[in-house]
């Protein structure tokens, strides 16, 4: 697989592709170097590493938060 298939990719795919690596015995660098993807490619997409477990994950967060009482837009500025 190379860079752009991996980047066509939904994040939980791309944690499994990069975990197929890690499975084979190499390291984060070694699987992000195999398929040619930097740290900032990863985290643009929240595919995360974690070192305590040693395997790449994906992260679901997004979306639109409101954090203030008022959701109509119209409270002071």
């Amino acid at each position: 697989m190379d860079r752009a298939e991996f980047m066509a990719l939904e994040a939980p795919r791309k944690a499994e592709a990069l975990n197929a690596f890690i499975d084979e015995g190499k390291t984060q660098k070694e699987a992000m170097d195999a398929i040619g993807v930097s740290l900032k490619d990863l985290m643009s997409t929240q595919v995360l590493f974690s070192k305590a477990e040693g395997r790449f994950f994906a992260k679901a967060v997004g979306g639109y938060s409101n954090f203030h009482d008022d959701s109509t837009g119209e409270a002071a500025k």
